[in-house]
């Protein structure tokens, strides 16, 4: 990771690492203060400002998942997010550039592009990046952010959060399934470590100068198998 651990938290019923000093990506300062987890279970990570510096926070896991269905209760002002802003819910294993899927509010610099970022990077070396981007208009502070990883398809969605178990059509703000011929070589097909993090773009200061923070309140995640038919039910 570029840097030690500092702290572990408990989450969702499960352990996580909290990145500190300074490490890509960007790269940013991490403090093991932004991050942490609140009387009712719910995580934090903020995006602080103090004596001239500006500190992101990340949260990841030490061990891998692989496929199955994941899902991120996320509360904060995300269609409000300065074009440095970023947020991310993703797999990554890396080298840069393989083996990794996000879901990321991010403007990455330019203040009128959309914010809503679907991204698979392939498990060759020799394919690109394949993402879909899409604008964010939620009705309240709540969301739903998931995808369904499977070994020859990821499907995304992005829901408002009307509190109950399975979000209604109505509340559907993007959705996208990634579903290539050669998905042996255009999906990543290991086991890969979870990570979530609020992070500025380059190391670069929010440009309206405010501080962010943003809540996951719930995280969940359903293994599957490696059964190409065995999909989600909301993975269409």
């Amino acid at each position: 990771m570029g840097t030690a651990a500092a702290k572990t938290l408990t989450f969702a019923g499960e352990q996580w690492e909290v990145k500190n000093g300074i490490a890509a990506p960007g790269p940013n300062n991490w403090s093991e203060d932004n991050a942490w987890v609140d009387e009712l279970g719910q995580l934090h990570l903020k995006i602080s400002y103090l004596n001239g510096t500006w500190y992101s926070a990340e949260v990841y896991q030490l061990t891998n998942k692989g496929f199955g269905n994941y899902e991120w209760h996320v509360s904060g002002q995300l269609d409000q997010f300065d074009e440095n802003v970023i947020l991310g819910l993703f797999h990554y294993q890396g080298p840069d550039g393989q083996n990794e899927i996000d879901i990321e509010m991010a403007k990455w610099g330019d203040a009128s592009a959309p914010l809503g970022n679907f991204t698979v990077y392939p498990a060759s070396s020799t394919l690109p990046l394949v993402t879909q981007t899409f604008n964010v208009n939620p009705t309240g502070l709540d969301t739903i952010q998931r995808y369904s990883w499977r070994s020859n398809a990821v499907c995304f969605q992005m829901f408002n959060d009307n509190g109950s178990d399975e979000p209604a059509l109505s509340d559907n703000i993007a959705s996208w399934q990634f579903a290539p011929k050669n998905y042996r070589k255009a999906i990543p097909q290991i086991t890969m470590p979870l990570h979530i993090n609020l992070w500025l773009r380059q190391g670069l200061a929010p440009t309206n100068g405010q501080e962010v923070e943003v809540v996951i309140k719930r995280f969940s995640f359903t293994p599957s198998q490696d059964v190409p038919t065995d999909t989600a039910s909301w993975c269409q």
